[in-house]
């Protein structure tokens, strides 16, 4: 009877695991986020996440789309490196920063760096450069890109695998264009209402960004400016995000923001060109030489945010921010 009985349960058993398969293993899937943006004559500048925050499942992968110069940063627990460090006196572009740190995986636990993708707008257009980044834990991670500060921030939400979603991948993504042209168009019509502002015997223009919207524009002016003799004009940086110089150069190239240095054995160094970061002592301009107004930073920074010049010779001048350049971020002067 009791051999009865084991032979009952054992067949019941063997019955219940032939018609009740294990459960499957969720598939992973890929989520696309795009950094940044910039309209097609590079005048219009996204400073944003597209999405700002995006939801996934344990195992899932993030990728990141750049379209534009950013980089992807989660302090796993710790501090964000600085952007910039010094050596010798010489001001680099950290490499903590400028190149990626830390394994694909992530479960909330130390620091992970997409690192920046080359200064060619070209591949920013296309998207070509990516990072990838798998979520092994739930949990809820604010990630920022360092070059542009904590006002550019996007989140990761990881849930348990089974989880209902919001949206999936590629409803996210479709989100994340949205949010994108609706922040480059934004960008437009106050691009379109940029206009230097008079004020007696000077002019100010400002250098204009939207820490709420996420934009920045790549231009000091939409038109030449036309000033008599003896004005004074003052650029002022009304942005969150970006860095700017006033740079007139005269007969000379201008010159590049970042000068690589090989090393061998490891990445190059990437030095901040003194030239470009540093001020001269000009407080007129007479139409020729090298006159720069140095780093002028961001809303919320340390450091200067205006600079002012006053012309003293009739003629036509135009200046750039070499930091931009490849933007096409110059302007104009027409002293009368």
């Amino acid at each position: 009877m009791i051999r009865w009985h084991r032979g009952l349960v054992l067949a019941a058993l063997v019955a219940l695991v032939s018609v009740t398969p294990p459960p499957a293993k969720a598939q992973a899937r890929t989520w696309t986020v795009v950094a940044g943006g910039l309209t097609r004559d590079g005048s219009v500048w996204s400073n944003a996440f597209h999405p700002r925050g995006v939801d996934v499942t344990v195992g899932d992968v993030v990728e990141w789309q750049f379209a534009g110069f950013h980089n992807v940063a989660f302090a796993g627990g710790g501090k964000l490196p600085p952007l910039v460090v010094t050596q010798d006196k010489s001001a680099y572009l950290n490499p903590q920063v400028a190149f990626p740190v830390g394994s694909a995986e992530y479960d909330g636990q130390g620091y992970r760096n997409s690192g920046v993708p080359p200064e060619d707008p070209q591949v920013w257009a296309s998207q070509q450069h990516r990072y990838r980044l798998r979520f092994t834990k739930p949990g809820t991670y604010v990630y920022t890109c360092i070059v542009h500060g904590p006002a550019m921030s996007g989140v990761v939400r990881v849930h348990p695998q089974g989880t209902p979603l919001p949206r999936d991948p590629a409803g996210a993504l479709q989100q994340g264009l949205e949010e994108q042209r609706a922040t480059l168009q934004a960008g437009q019509r106050a691009l379109a209402r940029l206009r230097p502002e008079a004020r007696g015997g000077s002019v100010r223009i400002a250098m204009v960004g939207d820490g709420q919207r996420g934009y920045s524009l790549m231009r000091f002016t939409r038109t030449p400016l036309v000033v008599r003799r003896g004005t004074t004009v003052t650029w002022e940086i009304q942005d969150p995000f970006e860095i700017h110089t006033v740079t007139f150069v005269g007969t000379e190239k201008v010159p590049p923001f970042v000068i690589p240095q090989m090393q061998t054995g490891g990445p190059p160094k990437l030095l901040l060109n003194p030239k470009v970061a540093a001020p001269t002592p000009h407080r007129e301009y007479a139409g020729s030489g090298y006159v720069n107004s140095g780093i002028l930073v961001p809303l919320g920074a340390p450091g200067p945010r205006t600079y002012s010049l006053r012309f003293t010779r009739s003629g036509t001048y135009t200046y750039w921010c070499p930091i931009h350049a490849m933007l096409g971020m110059k302007g104009t002067i027409i002293v009368q």
